[in-house]
């Protein structure tokens, strides 16, 4: 009998083992990363059973050989797992069993998941229905926990990719800190960054990257691999920056510097031959692009930009106004470049201008004088140097970019661990200076870190996106959600009374037209189409309106439904009658949001087509006007060259009818088809809309072609400082404004400050 199949049989249990040693925890959570990107592949297969199988599959195989090709490394020590994780997982238990009403979460993150889980994100019948389509990869991993684990529980990738990265900073620190205990001490303090811990429970996916980027950086600064695992380094290499800048965009300007370090690295200190050079770079570039292909391909096909809508000015998408996206809200309030060169360490004192939550620790400053520090004091590191320019390159790119906070959590964490390196470099120091001076300096550091980990901590016991209580401040609520409702929340028309349930069931069609409503409308009803009838920015063009037109086309005989907020329904009944809708109907409805104890109230509206198939004005005249008539001169005799953030100004207008018709002063009783003068803010393209609900005047009568009038026009100034353009103009309400028929506005430079 031949030894072979005795051999086989022996060498596969082997194997296995080998195998099983390489997984570790961020392994698994890979296994979920992988799976969202093979799904978006898997979009065009239409059967769901099939492609989830042909998902699995193709995960599970992409999974076995970004393991097995791994290394096998060192044990986490058993001190991490008390010292880091538990302290984690408290801080995710803390608020859990509340479910997550943040604001993304609600206004676009649960209808990415949603939709991507079943098919692409837009379906047949939509128009734009989230209000950015970001690529869903991160939210197709959270939805997979969700639909596994339930709504709660729908977040633990969050927890785990914390813990993943705190892994990554242990190994990072081991050539710095010989003690496993104090090491793991020295972690902790790394990770307790209040914006990091305010999303750990939460459906924001700005962490779900976080392990990615340092994995990355661990690899491109490694300099002990052998010559034969140069390809595979690489591939892995591309493949977590692929997969960091197809969670977030913004993180690719951080894995253009990790690739430079990475191929310098390659050329000047690996030094393989020529050939292997060019087959690891090459082998690096493949795998970055995976990841991202998909939803690139995806989206470039639905609206002609591979990462719309930004960079609009670049890539000129039909379906938005040629800008650049950049919130003004965010970043240096003082111009220049000093302000941004600044900026990293100004932060601290502005945090308002850091995210919504107004509260900043003070990380990145630490971070950002470490690394200034670190380029003199360790000059022969090659490891602390290459960590300090990336972390005062990206820096510098996010202050001059962005400024905004969330976008660069890894710097948070790359900026404690240089601070750790740096206080162990000092105490170690072969310098000519006092033992006792050198303890000091690397105690004083981990003395600054510690301070600031304990502001951070406070911070994350009073406040998170979601504005939820903590067990401290509801410990019987805290365990009563906890105890019935963990495991159990699946599904959110579980929750609904058979009243409520009954009146989603007829919703066909979704019109989107406030904020926050987004979620409720993909959890209820997530195969209904949603028609985006609020995003001001989805009307700037042509080709948009058009597209919105052949949605409502496409809508026509089925029922229509709209939710908003109490406080939110004087703007959805504006959004709605801006696109030409009405309310025909307006109800009130109690949403138990996964909890009998959570109610959420909310208006459920009927909407009909109204104004884009008016109805005659009350004298009979026809609704629209011929072209000839919607034309304008327009005349402004004090423009305000100067207005304070929402100020409030009444401007003397002068109007002269130029057309060949009159304008008709009255309309029907909604408020339709009269013309009015209005106003809009722009920013200083002309073409970036900021406020196109402002003010409206009517006119004291009839006006005939060649007369004139003088109209007091009510305009708000944006609340942000900055440079504006007041564009004044005419509208036919609910058929047209003028300059969409080639009159010509009245546009005035304004200054905000």
């Amino acid at each position: 009998m031949s030894e072979a199949p005795v051999i086989a049989r022996a060498a596969l249990p082997r194997r296995a083992r080998d195998f099983l040693r390489r997984v570790g925890l961020g392994d698994a959570l890979m296994l979920l990363y992988l799976a969202a990107f093979a799904r978006e592949y898997l979009w065009a297969v239409a059967d769901q059973r099939l492609a989830w199988a042909l998902t699995l599959l193709l995960a599970a195989l992409a999974w076995y050989f970004y393991v097995a090709t791994g290394e096998e490394r060192e044990r986490t020590p058993p001190a991490f797992w008390l010292v880091v994780a538990l302290p984690l997982a408290f801080v995710y238990a803390l608020r859990v069993p509340f479910p997550d009403v943040s604001f993304d979460v609600l206004n676009y993150r649960l209808l990415h998941a949603e939709r991507a889980l079943a098919g692409p994100l837009f379906m047949p019948g939509d128009f734009f229905p989230a209000p950015i389509p970001f690529n869903p990869s991160p939210d197709i991993v959270t939805g997979l926990c969700r639909r596994l684990l339930g709504y709660r529980l729908g977040t633990l990738p969050n927890l785990l990719a914390l813990v993943w990265a705190a892994q990554v900073v242990e190994r990072l620190l081991r050539p710095y800190i010989s003690g496993a205990r104090r090491r793991a001490f020295g972690v902790l303090l790394i990770m307790l960054c209040e914006h990091s811990l305010f999303e750990i429970n939460n459906y924001m996916v700005d962490v779900l990257a976080l392990p990615l980027i340092l994995e990355a950086v661990y690899v491109a600064l490694r300099r002990d691999g052998e010559r034969g695992s140069v390809r595979v380094a690489a591939a892995r290499l591309g493949l977590l920056l692929g997969v960091a800048v197809a969670f977030k965009l913004t993180n690719l300007t951080v894995a253009c510097f990790i690739a430079l370090i990475y191929t310098y690295q390659l050329l000047f200190k690996l030094r393989p031959a020529r050939r292997e050079i060019l087959l690891s770079l090459a082998l690096a570039a493949a795998a970055f692009l995976v990841p991202l292909l998909p939803f690139t391909f995806y989206i470039y096909g639905e609206t002609g930009s591979p990462v719309f809508p930004l960079f609009n000015t670049i890539f000129e998408s039909p379906y938005w106004a040629a800008q650049d996206w950049r919130d003004p809200r965010w970043g240096p309030a003082a111009a220049g470049w000093w302000g941004k060169l600044l900026w990293p360490v100004a932060s601290v004192f502005t945090p308002e201008r850091l995210s919504e939550l107004n509260v900043y620790s003070g990380r990145l400053a630490l971070g950002f004088v470490a690394a200034l520090a670190g380029l003199v004091l360790a000059r022969r590191d090659a490891l602390v140097r290459a960590l300090c320019l990336v972390v005062l390159l990206d820096s510098l790119t996010w202050a001059a970019t962005t400024g905004y906070v969330r976008y660069v959590l890894h710097l948070e964490l790359l900026g404690g661990a240089l601070v750790l390196m740096l206080a162990a470099s000092a105490a170690r120091a072969n310098v000519r200076m006092r033992a006792a001076l050198k303890y000091s300096l690397a105690c004083a550091l981990w003395l600054a870190l510690a301070a600031q980990g304990a502001l951070a901590c406070r911070y994350v016991l009073r406040t998170e996106w979601g504005g939820r209580p903590t067990v401290f401040s509801q410990p019987r609520t805290h365990l009563r959600e906890a105890a019935h409702l963990l495991l159990r929340d699946h599904s959110l028309a579980d929750f609904l009374p058979d009243k409520e349930r009954a009146l989603f069931a007829g919703v066909e069609v979704w019109v989107d037209s406030s904020m926050k409503s987004n979620g409720f409308e993909a959890l209820l009803r997530p195969r209904a189409p949603v028609i985006n009838a609020r995003q001001p920015e989805y009307f700037t063009t042509r080709a948009s309106e058009q597209r919105f037109a052949e949605a409502l086309d496409r809508a026509a005989g089925k029922r229509l439904f709209s939710l908003s907020f109490p406080e939110d329904l004087k703007s959805a009944r504006a959004s709605l009658e801006r696109r030409g809708l009405k309310i025909v109907g307006q109800t009130p409805v109690t949403i138990p949001f996964y909890s009998p104890h959570n109610n959420i109230g909310l208006y459920l509206l009927e909407v009909e087509r109204g104004a884009a198939v008016p109805s005659p004005a009350p004298d009979g005249r026809a609704a629209a006007l011929p072209d000839g008539a919607y034309r304008a001169r327009l005349s402004l005799p004090r423009a305000p060259a100067r207005m304070k953030p929402g100020e409030r100004a009444s401007l003397l207008v002068r109007v002269r009818n130029e057309g060949s018709a009159p304008w008709p002063a009255r309309g029907n009783a909604q408020g339709m088809l009269q013309v009015n003068v209005g106003d809009r803010w722009l920013a200083t393209d002309g073409r970036t809309v900021v406020n196109d609900l402002d003010g409206r005047t009517a006119l004291p009568r009839d006006l005939g072609s060649g007369d004139e009038a003088e109209l007091t026009l009510n305009v708000i100034a944006p609340k942000a400082p900055g440079e504006y353009v007041l564009e004044i103009d005419m509208v036919h309400e609910g058929v047209t404004w003028f300059y969409e028929k080639g009159s010509q506005t009245l546009r005035v430079s304004v200054r905000v400050e």
